[in-house]
């Protein structure tokens, strides 16, 4: 497996951007990193701060989406952190054991990379909202079941999942209410064989094996389609001993993480805390 990659800035202001071969048919994956410490600045003296990593994957319906999409939040996040996106494939063409490897695999670049992109490995997180905070739960799965300090030395101290997805059966309260819902769509995309939902992998909320998890921040809307999965979800991981904090916000229109929606201050705020005390 290649993991390299060179670092670049994309722009005075904007993020830098990168990316790095999966051993997922050696595509190169693309990644977006904010930070205002970033890349050691060579015209300021001294060693840079280093920040908390944060490892995220946007949102859409595993058939949508763009890296881009979490600009926004990545970038309002990035004063307390230094945050990684990832241009992960989307379904259709991958399988979604293809598509978590990737995933998991960008955690591994961005941990062996992380003093360049001056951020804390000790101080590793994964998020992402809808699909992304799908992929962010199978992550830390993922991480549980592969790394030890001794074997890789990462070592995640946090998932952060906003409204995710995580239920490909759709039968909780909230969805039913919506009625019709683009995660219909979505989900068949992403797991064409029936069989393909009884993976933890795939459906977090179908796993009857969650402890050792690293502590989560599970933040849902009122008017949320996903929001009842999320919080049984949460519900889950607390009876399994694992540390959570829910958050729900009131019912607004538009997603969480636009920087728009009314209570997106909040949310980052709720975030950025979390970070610092994911405990």
């Amino acid at each position: 497996m290649s993991l390299t990659g060179t670092v670049q800035r994309s722009s005075a202001f904007g993020p830098w951007t990168t990316s790095f071969k999966t051993s997922v048919q050696s595509r190169e994956i693309g990644l977006r990193v904010f930070g205002k410490n970033g890349v050691k600045d060579s015209a300021k003296s001294g060693p840079a701060e280093l920040l908390p990593l944060v490892i995220y994957f946007h949102g859409g319906f595993f058939t949508c989406g763009a890296v881009e999409d979490a600009d926004g939040i990545a970038h309002a996040l990035s004063e307390k952190a230094v945050v990684v996106a990832v241009d992960y494939p989307l379904a259709g063409n991958d399988s979604f054991l293809d598509i978590t490897e990737v995933a998991f695999e960008a955690l591994q670049w961005a941990y062996d990379h992380a003093a360049g992109l001056g951020a804390d490995g000790t101080r590793v997180m994964v998020a992402g909202d809808q699909a992304g905070g799908n992929l962010a739960a199978a992550v830390a799965m993922i991480a549980r079941d592969r790394l030890t300090p001794t074997t890789r030395g990462i070592c995640l101290k946090g998932q952060i999942l906003i409204t995710p997805m995580l239920d490909p059966t759709q039968s909780s309260k909230s969805m039913k209410a919506l009625g019709k819902c683009v995660c219909q769509e979505g989900w068949a995309a992403y797991l064409p064989s029936t069989s393909d939902a009884l993976h933890p992998y795939a459906a977090p909320a179908q796993s009857r094996r969650l402890g050792g998890l690293v502590p989560a921040l599970v933040i849902t809307a009122q008017n949320d389609a996903l929001r009842d999965e999320a919080e049984q979800y949460a519900s889950s991981l607390i009876a399994a001993g694992v540390p959570v904090q829910v958050r729900r916000f009131a019912a607004e229109s538009g997603q969480l993480v636009d920087p728009t929606h009314a209570s997106f201050s909040s949310v980052i705020s709720t975030i950025k805390q979390f970070i610092q005390d994911p405990a």
